[in-house]
């Protein structure tokens, strides 16, 4: 035969471990050698195999049986002669022929076009030297709501947000917010989804837009507040959306309010509802607290809504009716002592007013040791000694005396007061320091006192260096006058090597 450019050998028939692909399996190997012989090769039997695969799997089979036949006629024939071998390409390049009606295929058919390429979701995914930043922000027909689901689509679209100018940024959040309305409630409970939401809530000049995204939260604001993420959301529209939606969240938090007071994330939008709501808007949250005051301020979150309220409401009416309920004397101690009641005890002490002042104070009063020497309690103690410098300072003149009075230990002369144990305590040291700064005329002389008592002690123990400090502050000259240091036997003088020199000398005087 002529016109053979190439042979088809039989590695080239069958993959090249040994199986072979049938026709109608939808596809020729790999490996294919084109034979150009008139119009036809076996390129065109694989594209037509393609297509119709049913028609050459007939049509080539036959073909393949002609071949074999006349390969055995040829090698039979030639034994003992130096004729070419009869190769299988040459009975193919001649016998397959392609079916009736598809002669032209072949020579008609162009190469597959290439697959069209994803377009970038956002134009911040190219690169900045080939961004067009005046260009439209965003291609018609994105998904955004799956892109925000995804933390790289959800930090390209913040990014997105805060380089648009003022003119695109309304045209960007229309078609934004339009996608997103319809799932919003789900979007503010995703953790990727949620940052973008806060900020679009915070956006300037799209109030229209923030109008509506807070009303499409309404119906699911109890869910919301409970929900990890969703808390946030609801903070954000808080301080960002008009007094509607104040009285919406009032009306579907309304009998819930102790159940989200105690939720470790419902606790925050309260706090937040305090703090930005108006006393009316609120007043809800302190009538459903009634009969609850000790059992809130005694939880680890409850106690911050309790705080906030003393913070911020005005202590008339029903916050001062819980407030009396909170300061019972029956629950004070417990409140005193308590991790997270004297939290709520100390904002009482700065933000309430001087009858509740003096009724703590009476309670700190009747047993200062014990709490000057408490973890928690040494807390509200200090609180009250700073709430008496106040702007009820006037008001509490006698809760002063009487505080100092216990504390000092009575009349001048004494050897025995509840300060030197509170000066030697890790926690009652930090009282005393206070109790010097704010002694006056009696009360220093009496503090000194105590000091030249005290010296040796204070000199050896683990805080008693605090108390020395702070007294050197408080008195300079005078502490040096009356708390001259001497040698005492068993100690160890190291305040300078000219005192250690003088000690020692008087020592060998008087042996």
């Amino acid at each position: 035969m002529t016109n053979m450019t190439q042979a088809l050998t039989g590695e080239q028939i069958g993959h090249t471990d040994g199986s072979h692909r049938s026709p109608c399996c939808g596809s020729w190997p790999v490996h294919t050698a084109q034979v150009n012989s008139g119009s036809w090769s076996v390129h065109n039997a694989q594209t037509i195999c393609h297509s119709e695969g049913k028609v050459m799997t007939q049509a080539l089979t036959e073909a393949m049986t002609q071949a074999m036949q006349l390969s055995a006629e040829a090698a039979g024939s030639s034994s003992g002669s130096t004729m070419h071998t009869l190769k299988l390409s040459d009975h193919l390049s001649v016998l397959v022929k392609p079916p009736p009606g598809l002669e032209n295929v072949g020579h008609s058919q162009q190469s597959p076009a290439p697959l069209p390429s994803l377009p970038n979701l956002l134009p911040g995914k190219a690169s900045k030297k080939t961004r067009d930043r005046h260009s439209k922000p965003s291609p018609e027909g994105t998904n955004w709501v799956a892109l925000l689901r995804t933390k790289e689509g959800a930090s390209m679209l913040s990014c997105q947000l805060a380089s648009l100018s003022a003119t695109q940024l309304q045209s960007f959040c229309a078609e934004l917010v339009t996608s997103l309305l319809p799932d919003l409630k789900v979007l503010a409970c995703d953790p990727n989804a949620m940052p973008v939401i806060s900020q679009l809530l915070a956006l300037p000049g799209i109030d229209d837009l923030r109008l509506k995204l807070t009303r499409r939260l309404r119906g699911s604001l109890l869910k919301l507040t409970k929900d990890k993420h969703g808390c946030w959301v609801v903070q954000e529209a808080l301080q960002a959306a008009p007094a509607e939606l104040h009285a919406a969240l009032a009306q579907e938090l309304r009998g819930n309010v102790l159940a989200c007071c105690r939720h470790r994330h419902g606790n925050f939008v309260l706090q937040r509802c305090v703090e930005l709501l108006s006393h009316d808007a609120v007043s809800f949250i302190v009538e459903e607290l009634r009969h609850h005051a000790v059992d809130t301020s005694l939880h680890i979150y409850s106690g911050r809504v309790m705080q906030r309220l003393i913070e911020h409401c005005p202590h008339s009416g029903s916050m001062m009716a819980l407030l009396d309920e909170l300061l019972h004397q029956e629950n004070l101690h417990q409140l005193i002592m308590d991790p997270y009641g004297n939290n709520v005890l100390r904002a009482v002490l700065g933000s309430g007013k001087a009858v509740h002042i003096k009724m703590i104070g009476r309670a700190l009063t009747a047993n200062v040791l014990t709490y000057a020497q408490h973890r928690h309690a040494s807390l509200v103690m200090e609180a009250f000694l700073d709430a008496l410098k106040g702007k009820y300072q006037n008001e509490l003149l006698q809760e002063r005396y009487d505080m100092l009075e216990t504390i000092l230990g009575g009349s001048s002369g004494s050897t025995t007061s509840p300060f030197e144990h509170i000066a030697l305590d890790r926690f009652g040291n930090y009282i005393a320091q206070r109790v010097m700064e704010d002694c006056q005329g009696i009360e220093q002389q009496r503090i000194l006192e105590l000091l030249t008592v005290l010296r040796p002690k204070l000199r050896h123990a683990v805080n008693g260096q605090h108390i020395l400090q702070a007294a050197q502050r408080k008195f300079g000259p005078r502490l040096s006058s009356v708390c001259e240091p001497a040698y005492y036997p068993g100690e160890v003088n190291t305040d300078t090597p000219v005192q250690v020199h003088e000690c020692i000398a008087t020592a060998v005087i008087n042996l």
